[in-house]
């Protein structure tokens, strides 16, 4: 009795001891190491001044946190092709064919896939890429899946009297950026622009400009759905960071329990545990 007494004790202690250690500021901690570099936040993710590089910071950010094996993007929005091929020529790649698609990763994310492949193929398990762009993008390729969302629900959305005819037109017509926060003010109202209409399209697809896949550090892997492939892929450094996109994989290069230490959250949906900034939760 008295032993099973002190093991309840000691679990309780630990508990207690792990609910009161501090919650890093997510926000805080990027500033600080963008200082270590003499790099400021506003300049590369003007969150205070910015709709869309606010939201982007608070969905995509946690690619500001990796590893220093890979680097992170110049900028949280690019604006052009121009700005995405300077930073990918900026960085080391290596490339691999599996299955039947080539894909581009920075190159500690690569040597961290394999590694992650080979474990999973001593368990008789695969890990493969999902789709033709699973792994680098180009800005095109961003726009281009930005519009085969945007498109479909703005028609949606005006045959059922939510958006006026006026105020398609004048969004269809923006600029990229500008059309960007007028989603984000849409979606705000409840009037989401996923696939399916029922949930915000950044659940499933970056703003143009500012997908992970740029910095080449993301994957979409096919066999998501496997607990254990997660676990493998959690072990070499790979998290889900994006609510809802279940396929959509990281490169941190962390072990799980660094991510708290530097501003992530675990959140669990639907049985998937994606680890997203501390940032206005």
């Amino acid at each position: 009795m008295k032993a099973i007494l002190t093991l309840v004790f000691v679990i309780l202690w630990v508990g207690t001891a792990i609910a009161q250690q501090p919650t890093v500021d997510f926000r805080t901690y990027v500033e600080k190491r963008l200082g270590e570099k003499k790099q400021k936040l506003e300049d590369i993710c003007p969150i205070d001044i910015n709709i869309v590089a606010r939201r982007v910071f608070k969905d995509y950010g946690a690619m500001f946190i990796a590893t220093r094996e890979v680097r992170y993007p110049d900028k949280c929005v690019f604006s052009s092709d121009e700005e995405v091929s300077a930073f990918q020529n900026s960085v080391r790649i290596k490339s691999a064919t599996i299955g039947n698609r080539t894909i581009e990763l920075q190159a500690a994310a690569m040597d961290a896939l394999m590694a992650a492949r080979k474990e999973a193929a001593g368990r008789k398990l695969t890990i493969t890429p999902r789709g033709a762009s699973a792994a680098r993008r180009s800005y095109a390729d961003t726009y281009r899946i930005w519009k085969s969302r945007f498109d479909p629900a703005l028609k949606h959305w005006v045959a059922r009297g939510r958006i006026a005819q006026k105020e398609a037109d004048e969004a269809a017509k923006m600029e990229t950026t500008d059309q960007v926060a007028r989603v984000i003010e849409w979606e705000q109202d409840s009037i989401w622009f996923s696939t399916g209409f029922n949930r915000s399209i950044f659940s499933s697809v970056a703003a143009p400009g500012t997908s992970q896949h740029l910095s080449m550090i993301a994957l979409d892997v096919a066999e998501f759905g496997n607990r254990d492939v997660r676990a493998i892929l959690n072990r070499h450094g790979w998290y889900q960071t994006i609510i809802d996109d279940t396929p959509h994989f990281t490169y941190l290069g962390l072990d799980e329990k660094e991510l708290p230490k530097r501003g992530l959250i675990a959140e669990t949906r639907g049985g998937f545990t994606f680890w997203i900034p501390n940032f206005e939760r």
